[in-house]
């Protein structure tokens, strides 16, 4: 699109355009795109780069124990001050950021519907798909940005509340206060504006094949997190039977591990939706596996991060019996493995958030058809049963498997046994039940919009 800058339309009586009227249609596009969304990018990644902050801040510790870079000893959380646990902790921080980008990843698709029209409609008037695609990367970008540059403020604010306070309650610091990022943040903040550039260019490149062709049943995902899975098991073999001269590569497999997982995830939901489509006897259930069915990948993607959560309380739960029945100190290990489980449960709620945010946004996109529906005899809360049991189906098998497969892959390299068994299978009906509980928390919360979404009035037309 060649013009610059649109103004109102001049017609015989509107006097003509007088200055200061015209405004750069670039601005209009982003202002047209609301401030919900922009706040919910603005804030996801605010709270990334301030985490990522905060493992930068630790990996500058150095290697003395509970000390900064010759700044002076602090007292620090054990797992911490300690260079041979130092890593662990730094892997945890970013397996933290899974479930914050999948959010900031369904934040991106938020009224992805009247976007659809606007861009339809610029598209009628002369826009290009590099136009719109470039739209698309600043609506995206521009809040990404202005949450980069508030993750300073974040990691301060930890810094204080989990740094200095732990550390005057006599309490190990979460946070070094010590030492800081230092001129990484730059670094840092300039990777999280990269990631929502990124993000925002992705969806403008899905709006644009949007506008050329209809969507339809797509292509059923693969399986291709299996071979990361299988690579990652390969190598860790090979590291049990050599010799380790740094936890690095260790840490490094858990990673991939984890991707390994959360690649699988719209694979497992297209899986258990189809079985589940076949075995369906209520309306609900049916129009939830069919949705999946049809397209799995962004509900796959918004739970993805459930399997890599499930698989570490699966490992947390097989390593509180292995330090029980060692000579270890409990305390100084189990801990720091609570804490992570802790984390985990968190990130389930963040997760749980993002699916549920996924499936509302679905009921919009088709809001009319869903009306039409109830228009038919479908009772309403039907509509809204189906929007919680397609969460339950992209996330509850995917928490079963990785917490089975967690533990008892913990197990069996460390001697496997009957209260271990037990402890496994606890933590998994544990997992159940939270996941259960955070999808049904998180799809009442949104339950007003869907019935609002679903209501007669979407059938009237202009």
């Amino acid at each position: 699109m060649t013009g610059p800058t649109v103004g109102p339309v001049v017609g015989p009586h509107s006097g003509g355009v007088r200055p200061g009227q015209i405004r750069p249609l670039l601005r209009m596009v982003v202002a047209a795109a609301g401030r919900g969304r922009a706040v919910l990018v603005a804030a996801t990644t605010s709270l990334v780069c301030g985490l990522l902050l905060v493992g930068v801040s630790i990996v500058r510790l150095g290697d003395t124990p509970g000390y900064g870079y010759g700044i002076g000893q602090e007292h620090l959380f054990q797992p911490i001050a300690e260079p041979g646990t130092r890593g662990g902790v730094i892997v945890a921080i970013i397996l933290m950021q899974l479930p914050l980008l999948l959010l900031l990843d369904q934040a991106v698709r938020l009224g992805s519907t009247s976007r659809h029209r606007r861009y339809a409609a610029l598209a009628v008037a002369g826009a290009t798909r590099r136009d719109l695609r470039r739209w698309a990367t600043v609506e995206v970008g521009a809040p990404a940005a202005v949450g980069a540059v508030l993750g300073v403020p974040v990691w301060w604010l930890l810094r204080q509340l989990l740094g200095h306070q732990l550390a005057d309650k006599g309490i190990g610091a979460l946070v070094p206060t010590a030492v800081g990022p230092g001129p990484w943040a730059l670094a840092v903040i300039a990777a999280v504006c990269g990631y929502g550039t990124w993000a925002g260019r992705r969806s403008g490149s899905q709006m644009t094949a949007l506008l050329a062709a209809s969507r339809g049943v797509r292509r059923p995902p693969r399986p291709w997190g299996a071979l990361v899975i299988v690579a990652v098991l390969f190598l860790f073999g090979k590291q049990l039977n050599g010799s380790l001269d740094s936890e690095l590569p260790l840490f490094g497999d858990i990673v991939l591990l984890a991707v390994g997982v959360a690649g699988l995830a719209p694979w497992t939901a297209y899986r258990v939706a189809g079985v589940v489509a076949r075995l369906a006897r209520t309306v609900p259930t049916l129009l939830a596996a069919r949705r999946l069915t049809a397209d799995a990948r962004p509900a796959g993607r918004a739970a993805a991060a459930i399997g890599a959560v499930a698989l570490t309380i699966g490992v947390v739960a097989a390593f509180t019996r292995s330090i029980l029945r060692g000579n270890w100190d409990p305390g100084e290990y189990l801990v720091p493995a609570y804490v992570a489980a802790a984390c985990a449960v968190a990130a389930t709620l963040v997760i749980a958030t993002s699916l549920a945010v996924h499936s509302a946004e679905t009921v919009l996109e088709r809001r009319r058809e869903m009306a039409a529906l109830v228009a038919n005899g479908v009772p309403a809360s039907a509509l809204v049963s189906s929007q919680r049991t397609e969460c339950l189906i992209a996330t509850v098998p995917l928490a079963l498997a990785g917490t089975l497969f967690g533990g008892f892959g913990y197990g069996l390299a460390d001697g496997l046994d009957a209260v271990m068994t037990g402890y496994i299978l606890l933590a998994t009906t544990a997992v159940a039940l939270v996941v259960v509980g955070a999808v049904w928390v998180t799809t009442r919360m949104l339950r007003p919009w869907v019935m609002d979404a679903v209501s007669l009035e979407q059938l009237r037309t202009e």
